[in-house]
């Protein structure tokens, strides 16, 4: 029987089979690029296909809708919204599940500016999951993790980008009981070691540790696709236009991406998430008024 080596250059890096493995023959490494993708040891592989099984590429089919509606609102709270890359719909989602008791799983910077995904319990760190991160989120052993909360009768949100949340359906094999999802409008993401040499760049072009970065800061020009970085060294701030930069402008151009990016399946109006969000532009000003949200 197959194993999950068959998906090649096709894989999203989402960890699903590596979580799946009864044996534990799979281990996650970085190519060349930094883009994580699977090993298979075949000598310990006993070949009960269940990687396959679990892999979002194999199961396109699973949990995918067309919209039964759209919205436009922004956040009516000034500092979430502030925090929010856009209109601060996602930390809606975040704060009504953990409200309600459950737990939320989101993107978020590791000190060393590692993107990954984690756990959120506490209205107090719903603030990490905020605002957007233009580099390709490690899911470490989060899927494992959902399950375990789900079995506990948890209600639990799943925020990521399609193939991450095709990639938790298919490792849970389905939907579930107590499952919410929400995939983000997608551009293609970048490799954490390419935003990892950016950030070494950035220390030593400023001469100073970075100890904050925003991709989507509208602390000094309002909204819009402005990074905002802090260092610790005397303090110093730097605010630029994405398309400027030199992380961004590679970004904007989409020359720095995941292989499968460029054939991206979920690139169409037929969603994988319970609820998809994006950016939304009030161009008309004859459309209706924008809902405001709690």
């Amino acid at each position: 029987m197959e194993n999950i080596s068959i998906i090649g250059k096709s894989c999203v890096g989402c960890r699903s089979c590596e979580q799946a493995c009864p044996v534990k023959c799979i281990s996650i490494n970085e190519n060349k690029e930094g883009f994580l993708y699977p090993s298979v040891d075949e000598n310990t592989c006993i070949h009960c296909g269940k990687c396959v099984k679990s892999c979002p590429v194999k199961n396109e089919v699973l949990h995918r809708n067309q919209p039964a509606s759209v919205w436009a609102l922004t956040n009516k709270n000034d500092q979430n919204i502030m925090n929010s890359a856009s209109g601060g719909a996602s930390d809606i989602l975040v704060r009504s599940i953990i409200d309600d008791d459950g737990v939320a799983y989101g993107a978020a910077y590791d000190q060393n500016f590692v993107v990954h995904h984690m756990e959120v319990v506490s209205i107090d760190d719903a603030r990490k999951i905020q605002s957007s991160k233009y580099v390709q989120s490690d899911t470490r052993n989060v899927y494992s993790d959902v399950k375990q909360r789900l079995a506990e009768g948890k209600k639990v949100l799943f925020t990521g980008t399609p193939c991450q949340v095709a990639g938790l359906y298919a490792f849970l094999g389905g939907d579930k009981e107590g499952l919410y999802t929400a995939d983000l409008i997608c551009h293609g993401v970048p490799s954490p070691k390419f935003f990892k040499k950016y950030v070494e760049y950035m220390d030593r072009v400023l001469d100073g540790k970075i100890i904050y970065y925003n991709f989507r800061s509208k602390a000094k020009r309002g909204w819009g696709t402005q990074y905002l970085l802090k260092t610790k060294t005397k303090t110093k701030t730097k605010t630029k236009t994405l398309s400027l930069d030199r992380y961004g402008s590679h970004f904007m151009a989409s020359d720095c991406f995941r292989e499968c990016c460029y054939e991206c399946v979920y690139a169409n109006t037929n969603r994988v998430g319970d609820v998809t969000i994006g950016d939304f532009c009030r161009r008309n000003p004859e459309l209706a008024p924008l809902r405001k949200a709690k």
